[in-house]
């Protein structure tokens, strides 16, 4: 059954009352043009049509191709939905006896009808406003983690399947979307590209399914938030900022190197962050569901809780470190978020700068070090002029040596100095670590390109040995189609040959044929048009003999009417004294064009005269013979009975002597076609032999190479998969240390202030100094 296309459910939707099933549709009119027709939404897989109906509207999806387990799919997506009454998703049914096309029912979708905004343009219409995008990001994360904790996943999250409703988000289009009856299934899409993994297949459904998807949105909003610019440079054409490209070779991403080089620090922290996922598989990339716990070392006397989402992705390996006179982190410490149930802390991640009132001051004073400064200067100083006054010409290095050691003096106390002020050892300490984090991410990068380097090999390895056998195999095949193609050149060769003298035996029998008809054939002719001849003859006889008959009846019962006894009008005595004397004594003698010769017959006696004669010849024809006696016609016929059968039996001989002729030309024909068939028959069975024995001894050829490509691929897997496993588990953990970096980082920004180049300005300019 052909499925319909586009343009048979545009037809159809036309008369709602024949087109659905369902009652409600029925009395329902879909939204028209300016030209008063029907306005589909097209897809790929569906046309939907908005339906109104009275105080709802429906939106009437209609499938452009069948799925086994449509039906199914549906019912368990509605029943599901049904129980669970998330406010983000709309009342669905699924329809099988649906809409009639072409006198065919074929299944539809009826959902409710969601006036809103796609995303994409409500998120263009807000760009000058980062409080309302904020809040969008912060509903966005409860949507998310609602669908989740209701074991729902979408499938394709992108702007054209969320509408922004009054502020608040609805989900639309479920084809892909899983639900936990659903398990184990594949999926029939895979969601649009410029939102889901790079390495998503139909095999990947299940929970997670939602997971990238949901932070590509969100990582969009968040740096459209904090840089409206990127709109204009990267939005819009299919997506929200981020295309399929970005996410295969980030390496290359235009968007990603903008993020990254963006003045604000927020934004390139959130690329950091975002870039750390595509370096895992879908599964593996954590839900946005506003659950997350860094594991990374939490400020110093406080505890953080295990993590959630995060728990196989950044296993911390860090002891805890003092961090007597760190703040509270503001998001790996302090009160659990989930409990609240706020999304927020994932707002915290890219939140501003910590405040002056939460950094890290300097906690001694810096008087010591100004009056040993100052001491040291003048003691150097006075010394100096001591020498070059009373040690005239002395060596410019020996009157410099007291000023040297001065500043050797007071680096060494403000070194000293320095190292004794409460926060400098935390300073030290997560300076340390960053370094080590970031040699450590250093190495993994190198692992990774290494065992990629090993796989690449691996690869090029496997592929030159299929390569290599591909080329062997081409090599076999084309020594086969050679064999075949020989073996086919002698069976045409013989086919040519035959069919050369059954088209020369069909020319000789055409010409015997011929040449028969010729001689014997035009005799017959000419036999059967004289019989046909002598027939016409007798028939001519018969009849002109039956009519010299009836004529001589004909005038002698006209002869018995004279003209002298005729009673007609008009014509007296002397009239017909006239016509007596003029020759016309009977009705025989009647003609109305002579009779009008006489004297006082005009044309009008003349035709009074004819209709007398013809009252005559009608009484006469009662009587004359309607055919010949037995005698005349027996006498006539037996006259051509003799010449007709002499030259019937003569006909008789040659047409016997031209069938002889004939079937014997034919039956030597037959007999020498069948000789060159059976010659034929010969050739191309010989030639099917040949032929089966050439696939035969190639086909074993063809099964070394297929059973050592399977041997190769058998042997390569395990080696793959280990390979495969390594980047995977490098990967993980190059997530887990880019992570752990980002929070040092941010970390490390709360020492900004007792840095000692600060230290340095303190001294010489005072604490305001900057």
């Amino acid at each position: 059954m052909a499925w319909p296309a586009p343009e048979d459910y545009y037809e159809a939707i036309q008369n709602p009352k024949f087109a659905f099933a369902d009652k409600e549709l029925q009395q329902g009119h879909p939204e028209l043009t300016s030209y008063g027709l029907p306005r589909p939404i097209s897809g790929n897989f569906a046309s939907v049509y908005r339906m109104q109906c009275g105080q709802r509207d429906w939106a009437v999806k209609c499938f452009l191709r069948e799925f086994k387990d449509q039906q199914q799919r549906y019912e368990a997506i509605d029943e599901h939905l049904a129980r669970v009454q998330l406010p983000y998703t709309v009342g669905c049914t699924f329809l099988h006896q649906g809409i009639k096309v072409r006198g065919q029912w074929y299944p539809i979708l009826k959902m409710e009808w969601v006036k809103g905004q796609p995303l994409n343009v409500y998120i263009e219409k807000h760009l000058a406003s980062p409080d309302t995008l904020l809040s969008l990001a912060s509903r966005w994360v409860q949507m998310v983690k609602a669908l989740r904790q209701a074991s729902v996943a979408h499938g394709d999250l992108q702007h054209g399947n969320v509408l922004v409703v009054q502020g608040d988000l609805r989900l639309v289009d479920y084809d892909g979307m899983y639900v936990p009856a659903l398990s184990g299934k594949a999926s029939h899409e895979i969601g649009h590209p410029h939102y889901q993994h790079p390495r998503r297949t139909e095999s990947d459904f299940g929970p997670d399914l939602d997971n990238f998807s949901a932070w590509v949105i969100y990582m969009s909003l968040i740096a459209l938030t904090v840089d409206p610019r990127l709109w204009q440079q990267f939005g819009g054409d299919e997506s929200l900022l981020f295309r399929k490209q970005d996410f295969e070779r980030p390496q290359d991403s235009r968007i990603i190197h903008a993020l990254d080089i963006s003045p604000d620090e927020r934004i390139r922290s959130a690329s950091a962050f975002f870039k750390s996922f595509l370096d895992l598989g879908l599964q593996q990339t954590p839900s946005l569901d506003g659950q997350i716990r860094l594991p990374l070392p939490p400020p110093k006397g406080l505890s953080v809780p295990g993590s959630s989402w995060l728990d196989d992705h950044l296993e911390s390996r860090r002891p805890a470190a003092p961090t007597e006179h760190l703040p509270e982190d503001p998001v790996g410490g302090g009160q659990d978020s989930s409990s609240s149930g706020d999304p927020s802390w994932i707002l915290d991640f890219l939140a501003p700068d910590i405040g002056a009132e939460a950094k890290v001051a300097f906690q001694n004073s810096a008087l010591p070090e100004r009056l040993i400064l100052a001491t040291s200067t003048i003691a150097a100083l006075l010394l100096t002029f001591a020498t070059s006054t009373l040690g005239v010409g002395m060596a410019l290095p020996v009157l410099a040596l007291p000023i040297l050691l001065a500043a050797m003096v007071n680096a060494i106390f403000w070194v000293r100095r320095y190292r004794s002020e409460p926060g400098v050892a935390d300073l030290a300490s997560l300076t340390s670590e960053l370094r080590m984090i970031s040699d450590e991410i250093d190495a993994r990068v190198r692992d990774i390109e290494a065992v990629d380097q090993q796989k690449t090999h691996h690869m090029n390895r496997y592929a030159g040995e299929r390569a290599r056998i591909a080329k062997a195999q081409k090599a076999v095949e084309a020594n086969e189609k050679e064999a075949k193609d020989a073996s086919q050149r002698a069976l045409r060769v013989v086919l040519s040959s035959t069919n050369r003298r059954r088209q020369v035996l069909r020319r000789q029998e055409a010409e015997a044929l011929q040449k028969i008809q010729g001689e014997i054939g035009v005799k017959v002719a000419d036999l059967s048009r004289r019989i046909d001849a002598l027939t016409q003859t007798e028939v001519s006889e018969l009849v002109n003999t039956l009519r010299a008959q009836q004529e001589q009846y004909m005038t002698t019962y006209l002869r018995r009417f004279t003209v002298e006894d005729a009673s007609v009008l008009t014509i007296g005595p002397v009239l017909k004294w006239r016509l007596m004397w003029a020759g016309f004594r009977t009705a025989a003698d009647i003609d109305v064009h002579r009779v009008q010769s006489v004297q006082g017959i005009g044309w009008s006696r003349a035709a009074s005269l004819g209709a007398w004669r013809a009252s005559i010849e009608s009484m006469a024809r009662s009587g004359m013979p309607k055919s010949l006696s037995r005698t005349t016609t027996a006498f006539i016929q037996a006259k051509y009975r003799t010449q007709r059968r002499a030259l019937e039996d003569e006909r008789d001989r040659e047409q016997q002597r031209q069938s002889v002729a004939e079937t014997s030309v034919r039956s030597q024909c037959r007999s020498s076609l069948a000789w060159l068939e059976r010659e034929e028959i010969a050739a191309r069975t010989k030639t099917a032999g040949e032929i089966d024995e050439i696939r035969a001894r190639y086909a074993q050829q063809y099964r070394s190479f297929q059973d050592y490509l399977l041997k190769l691929a058998a042997d390569s897997a395990p080696r793959l998969r280990e390979i495969d496993g390594m980047i995977a588990e490098a990967r993980k953990e190059l997530f887990r240390l880019r992570w752990e970096r980002e929070k040092l980082r941010r970390q490390l920004k709360v020492f900004e202030e007792i840095r000692f180049r600060k230290y340095v300005k303190r001294v010489f300019f005072g604490s305001g100094a900057t």
